[in-house]
């Protein structure tokens, strides 16, 4: 496991893969995608990195790279784990389209609601009237 700081590292993410746990079979989310509803706007990298050592029972084969606004891609570099990861996003039934990219018009989750760490709200002082 790879060192977190004491940055809030770990909680961040234990947000991140919540989300991923919520992505639903059949759907991918982009590593943006996946950081923002995590509460990191711009954290795409950290979700990345969060994603390269994340849970074994994670569905990680659903967090994919974003080629542009339409379509997203497999960004991993090394091919097995590649074709591993197609393959798992196939046996899902997500399509790729001739030049192998993603569509997410189709295949993109669009959660109802963000999934972000709550923070604890704070009491109310009742107020004299």
């Amino acid at each position: 496991m790879p060192k977190r700081g004491a940055d809030g590292g770990e909680a961040r993410w234990a947000t991140i893969y919540a989300v991923v746990r919520a992505i639903p079979r059949g759907r991918v989310a982009t590593y943006g995608q996946v950081a923002e509803l995590a509460g990191i706007p711009a954290g795409h990298r950290i979700a990345a990195r969060a994603m390269r050592f994340c849970p074994e029972a994670l569905p990680w084969q659903r967090v994919v790279g974003k080629k542009d606004a339409r379509r997203g891609q497999i960004s991993i570099e090394e091919p097995d784990h590649a074709e591993l990861q197609r393959a798992l996003l196939e046996g899902e039934g997500v399509e790729f389209d001739a030049n192998d990219f993603i569509p997410l018009a189709r295949a993109g989750w669009q959660p109802r609601t963000i999934l972000r760490s709550r923070q604890p709200r704070k009491k109310r002082q009742a107020t004299k009237r």
